[in-house]
């Protein structure tokens, strides 16, 4: 696939030099959280291609690689060096508030995607999923699933990210609809499938194997749950698991029968909050929603083949 990426830096370190660097009129940076998520590295993917449309539009991309204060730093690199405009998904919400206070100050605009900060009212949009509503499906079938009757365990993603906030609200919110069901363990798996796996050994520990329905975070965390699960010998026809994100490892566990449903976390906002900020680089034209969260939507495996957003080939 073509590019007309100007210069991308991978992982915060190398720099890659790609295709008209000398057209450039406008420089962005994009301070992206991490590469460790399966679902970052499509929106990662996302974030370029969609840059590559504008060759005005010079696109630096550094990794913080899930480390806030690096994001903070990459922040503070791109404001000294007089960057146009910068796009971030904050890896936390309070964390990157003095740094995106900043750059508002200096004239240099910021626009979010995925995740949001606590002072939103300091940058110029923000493109994103609603994680209530998708907490509140993940909860709603898991209700449909059991009859209102069961225990739940609750694998939350990382502390202190949008995310994990507004997900895990959703939850508690729909499942006082619901006092047959109750949550008998919650703890963070950091969305990835180590912890993710770690944390439900200590789940069946925990509650002795007695639970009903496991709510994921994420794909990445729901794929260790669920080995650990084949570890311990639970009868998967015995329990109800759902993730979030609909990436490639969910979809084949749905296949497998192992997951019986995922949300799908659009990658579609990645791409969107790309072409707004070239396009308010290039000509100052703001996006009519300044606040855009795009609401996700169930896959199981009688939909999954229809409804997930996109094949996940890079």
């Amino acid at each position: 696939m073509k590019r007309a990426l100007l210069l991308v830096l991978i992982a915060g370190l190398i720099a890659v030099p790609v295709f008209n660097a000398a057209a450039a009129t406008y420089k962005v940076g994009f301070a992206c959280m991490t590469l460790a998520y399966t679902w970052m590295t499509y929106a990662y993917q996302a974030v370029i291609d969609e840059a590559a449309k504008y060759p005005e539009i010079q696109l630096v991309v550094e990794n913080a690689q899930g480390d806030a204060a690096r994001q903070y730093e990459i922040m503070e690199n791109f404001i000294a060096q007089g960057f146009d405009a910068i796009l971030v998904n904050p890896l936390n919400v309070d964390v990157l508030v003095p740094v995106i206070e900043a750059a508002a100050a200096a004239g240099i605009p910021v626009a979010t995607f995925d995740r949001r900060a606590f002072n939103q009212d300091s940058t110029i949009f923000h493109v994103g999923a609603d994680d209530v509503f998708g907490g509140r499906l993940a909860l709603e079938y898991v209700a449909s699933k059991l009859d209102g009757v069961g225990k739940i365990v609750h694998i939350l993603g990382e502390l202190g990210a949008s995310p994990t906030i507004n997900r895990a609200l959703g939850i508690h919110e729909q499942i006082i609809h619901y006092p047959g069901l109750e949550i008998v363990f919650e703890q963070s798996g950091k969305f990835n499938p180590a912890d993710g796996l770690t944390v439900m050994e200590d789940a069946i520990t925990s509650t002795a194997g007695d639970f009903d329905a496991v709510i994921c975070a994420n794909d990445d965390s729901a794929l260790g749950a669920i080995q650990a699960m084949i570890d311990a010998g639970i009868d998967f026809d015995d329990v109800i698991v759902v993730g979030y994100d609909g990436v490639p490892g969910g979809l084949s566990a749905l296949i497998e029968g192992t997951l019986d449903a995922t949300i799908q976390y659009p990658v579609e906002m990645a791409r969107l909050a790309t072409e707004q900020l070239c396009k308010y680089v290039i000509s100052g034209t703001m996006p009519e929603n300044v606040d855009l969260d795009i609401n996700p939507w169930m896959l199981v495996l009688s939909n999954y083949e229809t409804e997930a957003e996109m094949n996940y080939e890079l």
